[in-house]
């Protein structure tokens, strides 16, 4: 507790220069003695700080006293405040002004220069639940169980042994020991549906380095010629890196990629309607023409 009465009494000096001894004991909630005491042993630590009299006194700082630049870089610094931004968005730890007090340290001057959110836009309190009761399970280690909606358009029920979360690609991700599978195997975190604990614990395994599981069985890769309209710019951004893709005079937008042949990539063809044309291979046009006449005569019907 005196430790924390500390740093929050060095913070205070760092960020205001001068303070009385009778405000930080009604901000620390102890008496002014104790708050001398305190200024004595932050004074044997080596702190430069000292206690003036009269009008415009208190206790001050030594007005050259910074964190010590030679300790930590400016670059430095940025990422120690990058990376706990990043842990509070996460919900890793609740907020206890340790940001505000960093930012006030390194002397930085607007501490909004940064947010980090990692849900998704319209993301409601489902997903953030769900992600806190993934993060509990993993740090409780304790199985998970739940419902998942697969890439290929199973559905399946699931009990896991989670291991880490992964952000990649814009998406949480959970690498976990699937039971059923008696594998790793990765799960996107918006495609489970009612997250539970289950009884017992998970035995210690290591989980593979590599986010991306092995190819399964049967699978096949297919290397795609599309070409996008102007219209679908921004999406075709969003998807393919920059080196994939090639701009045509007219605006037209053409995209080399492979992609694994699944249920996955027919609805993700799909879903850019009358924007896109495949132009190889000749087969694919042939899938997209079959699955459009079947949504024809749906509505039809």
């Amino acid at each position: 507790m005196k430790n924390s009465r500390l740093f929050e009494i060095l913070y205070l000096l760092v960020e205001k220069r001068a303070v009385t001894a009778g405000e930080l004991a009604r901000r620390l909630e102890v008496s002014e003695r104790t708050i001398y005491r305190d200024v004595d042993a932050l004074s044997a630590a080596g702190i430069p700080v000292f206690t003036q009299k009269g009008q415009g006194g208190g206790i001050r700082l030594m007005d050259q006293f910074v964190l010590d630049k030679a300790l930590l870089s400016q670059e430095q610094q940025d990422e120690i405040l990058f990376a706990l931004q990043a842990t509070l968005a996460t919900g890793g730890r609740p907020e206890d002004g340790t940001l505000s007090r960093l930012t006030a340290l390194f002397r930085r001057e607007g501490g909004d220069w940064l947010e980090v959110d990692f849900t998704d836009w319209g993301s409601g309190a489902a997903e953030r639940e769900t992600f806190a009761l993934v993060k509990g399970a993993i740090l409780a280690r304790r199985p998970l169980t739940f419902t998942y909606y697969s890439s290929a358009g199973e559905t399946s029920r699931r009990t896991v042994e989670p291991a880490r979360l992964v952000f990649k690609g814009g998406c949480w991700y959970l690498s976990a020991f699937c039971q059923k599978r008696q594998d790793w195997r990765v799960f996107r975190l918006v495609r489970m549906e009612n997250p539970a604990l289950a009884e017992g614990t998970c035995p210690p395994r290591r989980p593979p380095e590599r986010l991306e599981p092995p190819p399964p069985a049967g699978y096949r890769d297919v290397e795609l010629r599309l070409r996008f309209a102007p219209s679908a710019a921004w999406r075709v951004r969003d998807y393919f890196h920059p080196r994939q893709i090639t701009r045509e005079p007219d605006g037209h937008l053409l995209v080399c990629c492979n992609f694994p042949e699944d249920q996955w990539l027919l609805s993700f063809l799909l879903s850019f309607g009358s924007q896109l044309e495949v132009l190889s291979p000749a087969y694919w046009r042939d899938v997209l023409v079959q699955e459009s006449k079947k949504i024809s005569d749906l509505y039809e019907t």
